[in-house]
């Protein structure tokens, strides 16, 4: 899978074969990893518990979510929900020019609107696929500029394997926008986009609820 390191490679048919959400164009997935998971894993009542968890987090976002995994080998059991296009109005349309790496000069307050629905899941341990780590990676870009801009472009998407990635500043220059990860890689990832905003590029990195920001031209 482009972007991600060869070790990973051999794991590919197990992602494939897995029946767990997938992030689709127009949808938004959630990962919040299971907290339970970190506890004493001898305990007869762990399954008991991890439901209870589960059940918790509907209560609490009312939203319906299924069991997952977002660990290649190192398994990270994970509960995963979806933002549908329909709770998310503009979405669809903004994505699809955006990972075209088409210019984008409408709409673009949208952004932080979305982000909002986004960030609502931040209290607890959010990993995030190729779509919600862009609308985190276009509000760094925001943030820094202190503004919104006249204009935002994709450049490049690239998904990198941790702990390999290397540091912002010394990756090389990239024009491919890469597809989504499979939902069992995303544990393991760090987004990486390179942003047009204003005749200024950016690389921004977005690991789980982190991100990170520079300008390279």
């Amino acid at each position: 899978m482009d972007g991600i390191c060869d070790a990973f490679g051999t794991l590919k048919q197990k992602a494939s074969t897995m029946k767990q959400l997938q992030e689709s164009d127009d949808t938004i997935l959630i990962a919040i990893i299971d907290e339970t998971y970190q506890e004493d894993e001898t305990s007869d009542d762990i399954e008991d518990r991890s439901e209870e968890y589960r059940l918790e987090l509907e209560r609490q976002f009312g939203a319906p979510f299924q069991e997952g995994d977002i660990g290649p080998s190192a398994s990270i059991p994970a509960f995963l929900t979806e933002i549908l296009s329909t709770q998310i109005p503009l979405w669809s349309l903004l994505a699809g020019t955006f990972f075209l790496g088409k210019p984008i000069n409408e709409n673009l307050d949208a952004w932080k609107a979305i982000g909002k629905k986004i960030h609502s899941f931040f209290s607890k341990p959010v990993v995030l696929s190729r779509n919600g780590a862009a609308i985190i990676a276009v509000e760094a870009v925001f943030e820094y500029l202190g503004q919104t801009p006249r204009s935002i472009r994709l450049v490049s998407y690239r998904p990198e394997s941790m702990p390999d990635a290397d540091s912002l500043g010394v990756m090389e220059r990239d024009d491919h926008i890469a597809e989504a990860p499979d939902t069992l890689f995303i544990g393991f990832v760090q987004h990486v986009f390179e942003i047009e905003a204003d005749n200024k590029t950016f690389r921004v990195g977005v690991a789980g609820k982190e991100v990170e920001i520079i300008l390279i031209d």
